[in-house]
This record gives structure tokens, sequence and C-alpha cells, in this order.
């Protein structure tokens, strides 16, 4: 685990495994441990790098001003570039989706295949009324609000009712988040609309989208991939937001799967 700095920013970052560099990007308000349930699986197929973006986890600084995608996708070609990295597989779920869009439209030369998880080549109004939502109720309530607002529109009320150690795990998690940066950094991303350069994508790519997702609705997954020529749609029959943490092991091989295919 280590820092980069660049410039105001320093970005907190793990490394672990070894293999194909596999580029992992969390979304908004979490962090490197949003893909605990993916590290152990994967890291022993690639070699895995997972930043802290701007605004979360343990970087720092950076965040004086709403940050568009271009920014998030110049720290993440710093840092392959620090890392000696010429090119890797790119994985960015929701927020993280929305800036793997963004670096692979302006860095192409650095990702061999892409992968989409539960995001959007636009920020719609109701994805936005929902972050909305979740800054209000930290506002009144503080971080503990923020945590069930977001639980609440991420996933099920079923899945809540039957996981609740996984609950309280991601509630301890939540408790040391920096909600000024996160939303922030969220904002920046409001306006972000990149659905017209879609065609303009020619990696390998694989869409994940959960058919109950009531934040980024599915109809964005089939958007991109019909927007993306050489991109398949995997859809996650009664799955909501977070796969990550729903799906966790059918995700895996779905990545392990593709990320190794070569067709």
């Amino acid at each position: 685990m280590s820092y980069l700095t660049i410039e105001d920013f320093s970005m907190f970052y793990n490394v672990s495994g070894e293999g194909k560099p596999v580029l992992l990007i969390h979304g908004l308000g979490s962090d490197h441990r949003g893909w605990e349930f993916q590290e152990n699986d994967l890291k022993s197929h690639f070699q895995l790098v997972i930043p802290d973006l701007r605004g979360h986890g343990q970087s720092r600084g950076g965040i004086t001003d709403f940050v568009p995608a271009r920014r998030f996708a110049e720290d993440l070609d710093t840092l392959l570039s620090h890392l000696h990295v010429d090119k890797a597989h790119v994985v960015g779920e929701s927020m993280g989706g929305i800036i793997a869009l963004e670096f692979v439209l302006d860095f192409p030369e650095r990702i061999d295949r892409l992968v989409l998880i539960g995001t959007t080549p636009k920020v719609t109004e109701e994805t936005a009324d929902v972050v909305y939502g979740w800054r209000e109720a930290q506002l009144a309530g503080g971080n503990e609000a923020f945590f069930w607002a977001s639980l609440r529109s991420g996933f099920s009320s079923q899945w809540i009712k039957k996981n609740p150690e996984i609950v309280e795990h991601l509630r301890q998690k939540a408790q040391g988040m920096n909600a000024d940066g996160v939303v922030v950094a969220g904002l920046g991303l409001a306006t972000t609309d990149v659905t017209d350069r879609l065609p303009e994508i020619n990696v390998p790519t694989l869409v994940v989208h959960g058919d109950s997702d009531r934040i980024i609705n599915i109809e964005m997954g089939r958007v991109m991939n019909r927007g993306i020529r050489n991109s398949r749609l995997k859809v996650l029959k009664g799955s909501g937001h977070s796969p990550t943490v729903e799906r966790a092991k059918e995700l895996n091989q779905l990545l392990i799967t593709f990320l190794k295919s070569r067709n």
C-alpha cells in the first residue's frame, strides 16, 4: 500500500497479485476496499492495481472544486506510468465506470479490455436525484444517515434483511468516509455525457448490469452495449446496483473468464 503525489493530490493505492495488470476503479463513496469481495479471487490470476479516487478513502487533497471525469482519468494515467504499466485491463463500477469510459476515450492505448459494472455513459436526472438525496441525508444525520440512504438505494430490502452481517460490515467501513470530499468528487461528474462517443471505443468490452438496479437503470447498460461495437451485455437477474457485493462469486468468474479470453 503506497501513495503517489500528483501536485496537490496524494493518491493512495494498493497493488497485489501477479500477471496481467488490472486497474479496478471503485464507485462513489467507496474506496479500494470496495473490491474486497473480488481481490482474493482475482489476484491469483492478475496483478491488481486499486486506487482511492480523489475525495475517497485514504487519498488526501486534490478536491478544491468539482472534479471533471478527465481529471480522474489523468490521475489513473499518471498512476499507471508511475507503476511502469503500459497497458492494463480496466474495470469500473458505477462512478468508477463513468471514469473508466473517460479513461478509454482519453487514453485508448492504455486499455486492453474494459468492464463496465452498473454504470452509465451519462448521469441522468433520476440518478442525480438519488445522489442528492444521499447528500441531504448526510447533512441532516451525518455519515450514518448517508450510509443507510445509499444502502437502501443500492440493495433491496429483502437482501438487507437476509444479510445483516454484511450490512454491518459495510456500515463499519463507511464510518470514516469523507462525505464532503465524496460529494464534491461526485458532483463533478453530474454533467457527464459521452453517449455520442461510445462508437469511438474499440476495445473488447463487457457490460454488467443488475436488472433491479434502482440507481442507474439497466437501460443505460443497453445504451452502452449498443454504442460500443465490440461489447457484450451480461444482465444479472435480481441484482441491484452492487453486484460486487450481492453477486460476488458470479461476478468474479465473469471477470476472470472475460479478462483471460482472447476472443
